[in-house]
């Protein structure tokens, strides 16, 4: 009887995991899709009150910062702070 008990059992248990690990995936992956994209803008002058809008640009730092056409090695783009001044780093989306 208890192996009968363990055979039932087990395949429920494998079942229910394999829907918790679906769950959890596609949870990471609605999050990762939210990541917060902003106008990226190219500084015209060293203090940033004056910026040209160029391309779309991300939030979140993965260490690779924003460029013009998102080109290694190109013009860095900002975004605009509080103050309306192109001076946040941004990051490629």
């Amino acid at each position: 009887m208890k192996a009968n008990f363990i055979k039932q059992v087990i395949p429920v248990a494998v079942f229910a995991l394999a829907v918790a690990g679906a769950f959890t995936t596609n949870a990471m992956n609605v999050r990762s899709k939210t990541v917060a994209t902003v106008q990226g803008y190219v500084k015209l002058n060293p203090q940033g009150t004056s910026c040209e809008q160029r391309d779309m640009c991300s939030t979140i730092n993965n260490g690779n910062i924003c460029t013009v056409g998102l080109v290694p090695g190109a013009t860095p783009l900002f975004a605009k702070n509080s103050a309306n001044q192109c001076t946040v780093t941004v990051y490629r989306p």
